[in-house]
């Protein structure tokens, strides 16, 4: 959408507030309803959220019919873009023949035979329905192969909402979310991220570790970034002390290379959670990885087997019809390779100018990311933005990941809104149909949101 010329002399929040009517109204019925008004915490936005009509490609349009350009990305799920033709027409013809058998199908083993051939470590694979279900089962899974009980996470990791891994995600990582027991609590250590040495004392002087699980790429797609070496001293380490390695690939799966992470930086995890692209933009998880540790999962004619080491494991849309023929249709087009390049080449050049555009207002920002991924940060100093690669600045990690103003978090996020670009409050997701032009219009957009900040004296 564009701005008129006389709204700039407003402020941001009285323009956005008059700007979006169908969506203001809809927040008003909505708070009735949710929590908020809304259904996911990263779709909070003061003074209210954009209610989306429809979406393809690399656009979206609201109830008011603006047009926007998408770096939501469906949460990260969606590589390929809004409404890809050949998983539109997957889902079409699927849709038609049935959308749950509840039963086994043919196409619950492709899209099998399709992970495996793709993810280096995956040996066995069990579908699930959402990444908090993936790391859920990884989770309990290292506990019944080792027989012990705690787990190592890093500060800043998210892997899902459950109990098990919610606290030490967001700062103050030492504060736990309310309603966590204290049993649960004591089977969960929060160690500090890039801190290969905390990570073998810890595992030296505690044997109850049953595995330490981390996001590749670091906390959120790389907001806290992952220290150069890091993974591969993380392998030797827990492999020394017989402890499990689980990747969360939830993010990083089949988008940082066909294989994942694992693939791109060469180290091998014993279980690797799986999610968002897989499915195709349809919910849709999984776990893979080593054989024997997912054998659990098997029943046996064995009835001490049955009763003492058999994992329980239900979910009514497990490996679904259509989240399969979706998430066939995505990876056989992700396994090219072709839409992973282009969208780290659109990301490129995007950080690149944007942070061109920082240079020219001379503002304490940065933006950073890798592979296809973009981070906001809004308090950090860097007098060579426009070409650091960031994992060689000096920084606190404790600063990288929630601690933006949420001022200007707002204020930048409908500023962008209303030069017709959409981005999450930490930052967005590029797909493979970004384009060139789209890339030109989101720095303009960001560099017209800057000015008008500016000229607010929000900075």
């Amino acid at each position: 959408m564009q701005v008129a010329k006389e709204s700039i002399e407003r402020s941001i929040l009285e323009t956005y507030e008059n700007s979006f009517p169908s969506s203001r109204k809809l927040y008003r019925k909505a708070l009735n309803l949710f929590p908020n008004g809304i259904t996911h915490d990263n779709r909070f936005l003061k003074p209210f959220p954009i209610y989306v009509d429809h979406a393809l490609g690399s656009k979206k349009w609201d109830e008011d019919g603006n047009e926007y350009i998408d770096y939501f990305g469906g949460h990260g799920a969606l590589l390929l873009g809004h409404g890809h033709p050949k998983v539109v027409e997957a889902v079409k013809r699927q849709i038609t023949r049935g959308t749950h058998y509840g039963a086994c199908h043919r196409l619950e083993v492709e899209w099998a035979e399709l992970i495996m051939d793709m993810v280096p470590s995956a040996q066995k694979v069990r579908f699930v329905n959402s990444g908090t279900e993936a790391t859920l089962m990884a989770i309990r899974l290292a506990r019944i192969f080792t027989g012990k009980s705690k787990i190592l996470k890093f500060a800043g990791h998210f892997h899902g909402w459950h109990d098990n891994l919610i606290p030490g995600t967001t700062p103050p990582y030492e504060l736990s979310p309310p309603g966590i027991l204290n049993g649960v609590l004591e089977s969960i250590i929060v160690c500090p991220p890039n801190d290969i040495k905390r990570v073998e004392k810890i595992l030296q002087k505690d044997n109850e570790v049953a595995s330490v699980i981390i996001e590749p790429t670091g906390a959120s797609f790389g907001m806290i970034p992952t220290r150069e070496g890091f993974l591969k001293e993380l392998r030797q380490v827990t492999r020394k002390w017989g402890v499990l390695l689980i990747f969360d690939e939830l993010i990083t799966g089949f988008r940082c290379a066909r294989g994942g992470a694992q693939e791109y930086y060469g180290v091998m995890p014993d279980l690797t959670t799986l999610g968002k692209i897989l499915a195709g933009g349809l919910p849709g998880a999984a776990v893979a990885g080593r054989g024997d540790i997912l054998e659990p999962l098997e029943s046996k004619g064995d009835e001490k087997w049955n009763l003492g080491k058999k994992m329980f494991h239900y979910g009514t849309f497990n490996a679904n019809p259509l989240s399969a023929c979706a998430g066939i249709a995505t990876l056989k087009i992700v396994a090219t390779g072709e839409p992973i390049s282009r969208a780290n080449k659109m990301t490129s050049m995007l950080i690149k100018g944007m942070n061109e555009v920082i240079d020219k207002h001379r503002i304490p920002w940065c933006v950073h990311g890798e592979f296809s991924g973009f981070r906001f940060l809004l308090n950090h100093v860097c007098y060579k933005r426009a070409s650091c690669d960031f994992r060689s600045c000096d920084y606190d990690y404790k600063k990288l990941k929630g601690a933006n103003d949420p001022v200007l978090v707002q204020n930048l996020r409908c500023g962008m809104l209303l030069n017709g670009i959409d981005v999450a409050r930490q930052g967005g997701w590029v797909s493979a149909v970004h384009s060139a032009e789209d890339v030109e219009k989101t720095i303009v957009g960001f560099d017209r949101t800057i000015d008008w900040m500016k000229r607010s004296k929000l900075i």
